[in-house]
Order: C-alpha cells, then structure tokens, then sequence
C-alpha cells in the first residue's frame, strides 16, 4: 500500500526557506511596532538595510544546524554563528530570537521531523539540551525557558490561521498581518514585559484583540484600529520584538510544511 509523505529537503533547502522566511518577515508592512517596508522611507533606513542583510548572512549558520546531525557541539556552534550575525539594531527587533529558533527548527526538520508539532518538540528539546552543555553562565542565550518556547504552541494556533485564511481567498499579507495579531493578543510578549512592564503587555493584547474582532488586517474597520495600534506603539516605542520572531517561526513552519506530499511506495 502507498503512503505519503513530505519530501526531505537538504541543508541548502532549508538554510533557503528559513532566510526566505525571515525576509518576508521583514517586508512585511505594515506591522504595529515593528520595522518594515515604511523604516525604508525614513531617516533611519539603514535599520533596514541591517535587517534585510542580516537575514541573508544567516544561511551559513542555518546550513550548519542542518549538517549538524546528532552533534551537539555542532548545534551549539552554528547557533552562536547565528547570533553573530544579527547586528545590535536587529536584536533589538527579536532577529536574535529568530535567529537561534531558525536553527533549531532546522535542524529538527533535518533529523526527520513529522510535521510542525513534532519539529517545534524536538526544537525544545534540543533547546534544553544546548542550555545544558553550554552551561547556565551563557546568559546571551537570547531563546531559552519556557516562555518563549511557550509561544511556539501559539505559533501552532497563528499558522492555522494563516492556512484557513488562505482557504477563504484572504490576501497572502493580510493573513501574514492578521497572524501576527494572533500572536500579538495570544501570548506574553517577554520583550514587551521585559523592556516596557505589564501595563505595556496588557495594552498590546488587548488592542490586538479589538483589530481581530473587528475582522483583522482585512475589514475597513479592522484597517483603521491596526493603524491606530500601530500609532500607539509607536508613540510608546513599544516593540513586540518575541511575537515579531514567532512570526518568522509560522513563515517558515509553513514554508516546509506546505510542500507537495510525495507518494511512497
């Protein structure tokens, strides 16, 4: 009897879809908080440039996690290329959250992976197996502890989403827009908490929580209270840099887990 299943992809294959997602994470606009397409026009652009050209030096690192196999050592010393590669203003803006969760997930996918649930399982344990061997005084470590990797069940729920948008003929960035919402209103941004408090946090759930019920990034409605949020967080400087990063994390989830199924005998 035949079955199916999704083709393996090389090292070079997923270093390209995880790059591939990180750019489009970026150009994604207009995103409340966050830089993207808009940062280009402005005095500041060079923030851009950083961000864009930091997502094409991550391919190496992420070939590297992929090679990795079963060496931890290996795991360990292309996530700290990674790190590397994300300049200061990118961090500021989660890319170093993205950056080691793209390795990880890469090389989950690379071990064999079956599917997204089981790629995100394996990210965290090989997470924790990293905290382990490279010791609790690597406090740079900028994807480690339950909070964050609690965010990738929400991730789950935000790549549904995008999947059932598409199926309603929803426009691809307006399903991008409205995941990233999703995130926004589900989960304890730790960058927010961390950089502006829980008052801060409370406000970004919850008005991300008014533009979903209001009919997302696609409803005139929706429209005009995305703005607004995206005027408020500003005003505030308010950058929910963690959902921002999990964003990344559904762009690339869904990038190989989307791949025609192939027939085995």
């Amino acid at each position: 009897m035949s079955s199916q299943h999704l083709p393996r992809i090389d090292a070079d294959g997923l270093a390209d879809l995880g790059v591939s997602a990180l750019t489009r994470e970026v150009f994604l606009t207009p995103k409340p908080g966050l830089p993207d397409c808009r940062t280009a026009q402005t005095p500041a652009n060079s923030v851009f440039s950083s961000l864009v050209d930091a997502g094409v030096r991550l391919h190496g690192p992420l070939r590297a996690a992929a090679d990795a196999g079963t060496d931890i050592g290996s795991l360990s010393a292309a996530c700290r290329a990674a790190r590397d590669q994300v300049p200061h203003t990118a961090s500021l803006h989660g890319f170093d959250v993205a950056a080691r969760a793209l390795c990880l997930l890469t090389a989950a996918w690379a071990r064999g992976a079956d599917g997204t649930r089981d790629a995100c399982m394996t990210a965290f344990a090989l997470d924790e197996e990293l905290e382990t061997s490279e010791g609790a005084g690597d406090h740079d470590r900028p994807l480690s502890g339950r909070t964050t990797w609690h965010g990738l069940t929400h991730a789950e729920a935000a790549l549904s989403a995008v999947r059932a948008a598409r199926t309603r003929g929803v426009p691809e960035e307006t399903a991008q827009l409205d995941a990233l919402l999703t995130l926004m209103a589900a989960m304890d941004d730790e960058r927010v908490l961390r950089d502006r408090g829980p008052l801060a946090l409370r406000m970004l759930r919850e008005d991300a929580a008014v533009v979903l019920a209001a009919g997302g990034a696609g409803m005139p409605e929706g429209r005009r209270l995305l703005s607004e949020l995206d005027e408020q967080l500003t005003r505030y400087a308010i950058c929910p840099a963690t959902s921002g990063a999990l964003l990344t994390v559904v762009l690339f989830l869904d990038s190989v887990d989307s791949r025609p199924l192939a027939a085995a005998a």
